[in-house]
């Protein structure tokens, strides 16, 4: 690699180090009930039939998840992290690994496959024996050097052209803030990535095999059940023109329909225990009434899309400060200049990357990507209007910046493709 490239893996490494060992515990985004669902996990639970169970985990896990100063630190400023907190024995008591009940409520909402990077981190310091918080830590540790590892084998198997794009990515301290934490959101942003590339590599290539056929399957059922809301993106499975899959148009269809149902089939296997777990929490904020919602985006559609413009204006600058990053619970932002440099080095590699002739994508390539992404966010925003807004409300909120970084690459992409269209256009007038 050169220099420069390791230089910014370095500011990676060294970032998601501090990220992952000097932001104390349970001080990102809800990260208490990531962290119980990593310990279930890590004990073999996947599914819940039972919304009031209680189910038991390791008591100084238990006294860490319920600690008053730690769960004080998000909501008053003026606490402050005692560092004496860290001066304990490395390994736990005795007692320290006994049973005790933990309440379940939710936490199986939250689909397993996103834990598994942090139940193994737990798994290894539970057999050493260690305290809660280095067993704490342990879990963060594993979920970021994965993603690390990761990120390295992405940014070489990425098409030399879109390498920048990939490293801009990569750099954002958003996305190293969320790799180093409990939540869902790490995994997703791999597989997405991995999508990504996988997109890159498959549209330069001239025909497609059947281990092609079998990469993309894995990766979007992947990525389909690692979060909800993002399920239109399956468009971009027809991103690949029809030439490259089978000559006849007929042989195209069922290769596809063929493709596509292995995918839903297997993202339904795999969400069943999402969905059987789901079907079991009935409960909304008062006045919140998702099916009476629905009624009123059908009975009133148009005035549903000025609601929808009007939050879509009023959080951009809340979403693009996310994306770059958005710190603690919403709480720490970054210097203006920082977000001026992130945006300005996004629109530097726009201008300064060029596209070879066969990395050229057509219109309606464009228009598909633009499309998916578009009714990804839209699904999204329309999904928390649903399960979080009074019936009749004329604004959409809840959404968060760090939702969308997996379309980071993907509009980046389409931006460097609308370059050259536009310039083609020039030429020919």
């Amino acid at each position: 690699m050169k220099f420069i490239v390791k230089l910014i893996f370095i500011y990676i490494f060294i970032l998601g180090l501090a990220f992952t060992f000097l932001v104390p515990p349970l001080q990102k985004p809800d990260e208490h009930g990531h962290f119980i669902r990593s310990i279930l996990l890590s004990h073999g639970k996947i599914i819940l039939t039972n919304k009031d169970e209680e189910l038991p985990i390791e008591k100084q896990y238990f006294d860490l998840i319920h600690d008053p100063l730690l769960n004080k630190l998000p909501y008053h400023p003026n606490t402050k992290f005692d560092l004496r907190w860290y001066k304990r024995a490395i390994f736990a008591e005795k007692d320290a690994y006994k049973l005790v009940n933990e309440s379940t409520w939710g936490q199986f909402m939250l689909p397993a496959s996103s834990y598994i990077p942090h139940s193994i981190g737990i798994i290894i310091a539970r057999l050493l024996h260690l305290n809660a918080y280095l067993t704490f830590f342990m879990g963060r540790f594993a979920m970021f050097l994965l993603a690390f590892v990761w990120m390295i084998f992405l940014y070489r198997k990425t098409p030399q052209t879109f390498k920048p794009i990939l490293l801009f990515v990569f750099s954002l301290p958003m996305l190293i803030h969320q790799i180093t934490g409990y939540n869902y959101d790490a995994i997703q942003y791999m597989v997405g990535f991995s999508l990504f590339v996988l997109m890159l590599n498959l549209l330069q290539k001239k025909k497609l095999i059947i281990y092609d056929f079998c990469l993309l399957a894995v990766f979007f059922i992947f990525f389909l059940i690692t979060k909800l809301s993002f399920e239109p993106m399956l468009l971009l499975i027809f991103l690949i023109p029809f030439k490259k899959i089978d000559a006849k148009l007929a042989n195209y269809a069922k290769k596809m329909a063929l493709l596509l149902t292995v995918i839903l089939l297997g993202y339904f296997i795999a969400k069943s225990p999402f969905f059987i777990s789901a079907s079991n929490y009935t409960h909304h904020p008062k006045g919140v009434n998702p099916v009476l919602q629905a009624q009123y985006i059908l009975h009133n559609p148009i005035h549903y899309v000025q609601i929808f413009t009007q939050s879509t204006i009023h959080l951009a600058k809340f979403h693009i400060q996310g994306i770059i990053g958005l710190f603690g619970w919403l709480d720490y932002s970054l210097d203006w200049w920082m977000y001026f440099v992130f945006i300005a080095t996004a629109g530097y590699i726009i201008y300064k990357v060029k596209l070879k002739r066969n990395e050229f994508i057509e219109t309606w390539q464009i228009l598909l990507i633009a499309c998916s992404l578009f009714l990804t966010y839209s699904f999204m925003m329309t999904i928390f209007y649903l399960n979080w807004k009074m019936v009749g409300s004329r604004s959409i909120d809840g959404t968060q910046g760090r939702y969308f970084i997996v379309f980071v690459p993907f509009i980046l992409y389409l931006l460097l493709q609308l370059k050259y269209k536009l310039k083609l256009c020039k030429n020919c007038s």
